[in-house]
């Protein structure tokens, strides 16, 4: 009976339920709103009055990140994700409630836009992966894009945080000197 209905389940939450939903609550610290017109600088990441604001539970593609097309060809995911985040954001006013960061890292917000969550957008829109170490709340949503092959699962990518662990090695296998942190944190 489950395999007659899971069509219907996943096909009822693609249809906007989890990119619709209110965003996650924030979890201790944090808790200022900003709010303004926003500026997409990388797929993950916006300028909101003037701040930087890192979209908390997402991950997206880093500068130099490729990925590869249903074809095989290569193409800037990178660059696609921040044009796809701004396309989200362009001429919308985006409040943004900032969540208690780690030390040395980028100020972590939940973002919406028309009472819309911006990363749960980009998570399902594939053009950003869900950071289950950081949070599992958009796991679900990844997994219904990955079946969709929406974005960047219509072809390969790397999971960014692997990507920043090889680019680590790698420039440590080029300089001798040993890598910082194998934690691929963005």
């Amino acid at each position: 009976m489950l395999p007659l209905i899971l069509p219907f389940l996943l096909a009822g939450l693609w249809m906007g339920a989890p990119a619709m939903a209110a965003p996650p609550a924030p979890v201790g610290g944090g808790g200022d709103v900003i709010e303004g017109h926003a500026q997409a600088t990388e797929g993950d990441t916006l300028l909101v009055d003037g701040g930087e604001i890192r979209l908390f539970g997402i991950d997206a593609p880093d500068p130099g990140q490729t990925c590869k097309n249903r074809r095989g060809a290569s193409y800037d995911c990178f660059a696609q994700a921040t044009k796809e985040l701004q396309a989200v954001v362009q001429d919308k006013i985006v409040r943004c409630t900032t969540k208690e960061s780690p030390p040395k890292q980028r100020r972590l917000g939940v973002c919406t836009v028309e009472g819309r969550d911006v990363a749960g957008i980009m998570v399902r829109a594939g053009w950003a992966l869900a950071y289950t170490a950081l949070s599992p709340d958009y796991y679900s949503v990844q997994v219904l894009a990955m079946s969709h092959r929406a974005g960047m699962w219509g072809g390969r990518v790397e999971p960014p945080w692997l990507w920043r662990d090889h680019q680590a090695a790698m420039d440590a296998e080029s300089t001798g000197k040993p890598r910082k942190k194998p934690s691929g944190q963005p």
